[in-house]
Parts: C-alpha cells; sequence; structure tokens
C-alpha cells in the first residue's frame, strides 16, 4: 500500500496539527527529485514551528543531515572508544554524536533536523535512527534532543533510481508520518514568480504541464530530465542570456538550447523552444518602433518579456530606444523596472540621450528602483 498523498497546503495543515498535539510525531516526505521537499521543511515548516512557540524565525534552529550520506551507524549513535577502567578492565566510552554537537552549536532553544536522502541510507543507519524518529525517546544514541528541537525527513521514492530503498517498515508503526509530496503546479508558479523565475519558463511550464512538460519518475534514458528545481536553474540561464548582447531579441541561440538542455532534457526544452518560436504572440520590433503605443501587449507575462526584450535589443540610436522605453510602460511593472534598467545601461554605454516627456516620466517614477540613472544622465 501506497503513502498517502498530499499537497502543500494539505502539508501545512498537517504541521499545524501535528505540532498542536502532545507529543510531535516525525514527519517525512518522499517525491521524485526536484519537487521541494527539503525547501518546504526549511521554510514553510520553520515559519510554522516559529508561530507554534511565538519565537522569531531567527530563534529557530535548521540542521541538515545528509543521513544518505552516511555509511553506518556509528555516524549517528557516535564511535565508541576503549579505555580502561580503575581495575584495568577494557570498556567502551560512546563519543558524543556529531548531530548532538551541531545542536548545541547552535545556541537555539528551538529548531528542526531534517534528515535529508532518509531512504538512501543503508539499514542499519536508518535503524541508528529509530530512537530519534521515536516521539517518546528522541534520542541520538544515549543523549536526548532539547525539548524545543523536532525532527522531520525527506527522501525519494524507490522507483526513481536515486539509490532509495524501502524505509524499515517499524518507522511507519507509531514513529513516523509518512507522505508523498504532490507537485502543484499552480503553488510552484506562484512561488516561482515571487522568486524571480524567469516568466518565460513560468508561462511555458503552465501551457506544457499536461504534455509532461516535469518528468514524474527518473527515466529508463540516460539524460537530463526537468523538474521544479532544474527548470530553475535553466531558468538563471535564460535570463541571463537574454541580458546578453547574444540574443537578439527574437530566437534562442543553439548554444543556449543546449544549456537548457543539459538542466531540463530535450523533452522540456523543445516545449520552451516551442513556446518562444510562437511569434504571432508578440509584436515585431519594426511594430514596436514603429507604434510604441499601439503595438500589441500580450496577456502573458513571459511573451511580455521576450517582446521588451526584443525591443531593447534591436534598439540602434536614441529614437528606436525612445519608442522602446515607451512600450516598455505599458508592461507590467515589474517588467518595467527590470527591462527600464536594461534599457538605460545601453543608453549609457551608447550615449544615447533619451530626453523625451516619457522619459523623464518613467525615471521620476521608478528613481528609487533604477540606480543607472545617474550614470545614464537622466536625473
Amino acid at each position: 500500500m501506497s503513502n498517502p498523498s498530499v499537497t502543500i497546503p494539505q502539508l501545512r495543515q498537517i504541521v499545524e496539527i501535528a505540532l498542536a498535539a502532545p507529543v510531535f510525531q516525525p514527519i517525512g516526505l518522499l517525491s521524485s527529485p526536484g519537487v521541494g521537499k527539503t525547501m518546504f521543511f526549511q521554510n514553510d515548516f520553520v515559519e510554522l514551528l516559529t508561530d507554534h512557540n511565538g519565537v522569531q524565525t531567527s530563534d529557530i534552529g535548521v540542521i541538515i543531515e545528509k543521513i544518505g550520506q552516511r555509511e553506518d551507524a556509528s555516524c549517528i549513535t557516535g564511535i565508541t572508544i576503549p579505555s580502561k577502567n580503575a581495575d584495568g578492565e577494557l570498556v567502551g566510552t560512546t563519543a558524543i554524536p556529531s548531530l548532538i554537537e551541531r545542536v548545541r552549536a547552535t545556541g537555539k532553544q528551538h529548531g528542526v533536523i531534517i534528515l535529508d536522502e532518509f531512504p538512501q541510507a543503508p539499514s542499519d543507519v536508518q535503524a541508528a535512527c529509530s530512537d530519534l524518529l521515536n516521539p517518546e525517546e528522541r534520542k541520538v544514541g544515549d543523549h536526548r534532543l532539547p525539548d524545543g528541537w523536532v525532527v522531520v525527513f525527506t527522501g525519494n521514492r524507490a522507483q526513481d533510481k536515486s539509490g532509495a530503498k524501502r524505509v524499515l517498515s517499524h518507522l511507519r508503526n507509531g514513529r513516523a508520518l509518512l507522505f508523498d509530496l504532490e507537485f502543484d503546479i499552480h503553488e510552484w508558479s506562484t512561488w516561482a514568480a515571487a522568486n524571480d523565475v524567469n516568466p518565460v519558463m513560468i508561462d511555458a511550464a503552465n501551457a506544457f504541464h499536461g504534455e509532461s512538460f516535469f518528468a514524474e519518475s527518473v527515466p529508463t534514458e540516460d539524460e537530463a530530465y526537468c523538474t521544479p528545481r532544474s527548470l530553475v536553474r535553466a531558468a538563471d540561464h535564460l535570463t541571463a542570456y537574454m541580458d546578453s548582447e547574444y540574443f537578439d531579441g527574437v530566437g534562442i541561440s543553439e548554444f543556449c538550447l543546449n544549456m537548457m538542455t543539459a538542466n531540463i532534457g530535450s523533452s522540456a526544452s523543445g516545449l520552451i523552444m516551442r513556446y518562444i518560436e510562437q511569434d504571432g504572440q508578440m509584436p515585431t520590433a519594426a511594430e514596436i518602433y514603429d507604434a510604441p503605443h499601439d503595438a500589441k501587449v500580450p496577456d502573458s507575462s513571459g511573451y511580455q518579456l521576450l517582446a521588451g526584450n526584443r525591443a531593447i535589443n534591436g534598439a540602434h540610436n536614441a529614437t528606436t530606444g525612445e519608442a522602446a522605453l515607451a512600450y516598455i510602460t505599458r508592461l507590467r511593472p515589474d517588467l518595467q523596472v527590470s527591462l527600464g534598467t536594461k534599457l538605460l545601461r545601453l543608453s549609457a554605454r551608447r550615449n544615447w540621450m533619451l530626453a523625451s516627456d516619457e522619459a523623464n516620466a518613467f525615471i521620476a517614477k521608478f528613481s528609487d528602483l533604477l540606480p543607472l540613472a545617474d550614470a545614464a544622465g537622466w536625473s
């Protein structure tokens, strides 16, 4: 029987109830790679733990223990150091476990230990965590965790070919709550937009989500595959490319496509290229320069970004620069700032003076957000 599947909103509710219970029962999250299990515990969980304890976020200690990289149980419980007692008899003394030392080093009264890659750990290492994951024990070797600290764990599924094994059955019996984390495209899109992920990637992910854009499991072929994590890496590269002189505002160069493919695989990168190449969604640079106040503004944020970059990268003098700025002022506010900054940099480098009333009004509106205004002579 599989584990219960939960979404992030459901998981937040589960955490609230688990924290309110007389003892906290450790929570484990399994999923395919790159879905955000560890990130949930580092962010959402810490926020909930902060509220539960009535403290500040800075008062919460966070320790990530890469449990899957531990070779044997002594790495968890502490090694035994041989010595002799007063009678000369050989005895063993167990060293303080490094995990306990790390907790003490934080100096925090409250905190969370994240046992990362738990199913990848050898069976004896999992077994060594039994007392740690037991709500009644909460011990590492002979040492008990401070009362304000809790334990959670993450891992991939056995079918993901990441070296994961089955979680030992006795850990499910009253010790830990184990869930499969479902990927939610809306949750991810909201997070991605709030964290400045390239909107082209966000829009493409939403447009093609029904076409297996994100890999549901590790593919059998030996190649990269698209997960929310790898897509963010590819998005960073696409943003840097679009901000560079290599981007002509029309298409994506082969070398940039190869960078995307190396992160997210050929299937997802092909879908992104298909999305970008749908030129009918955007005006051409010439259309923008001829009628910046009337040229089409796409509904999609991703196409707005492409159209704005197309206008900037095609600009070759103050006149086309003015037209590009007039068009940019019709885009969504955050794109106005980022693209306006890019246009400022370009105009300063090429000694264009953009002195129209529209340019001056734009700089006045965003003066606090455009640190390059002085360099460009627009102040």
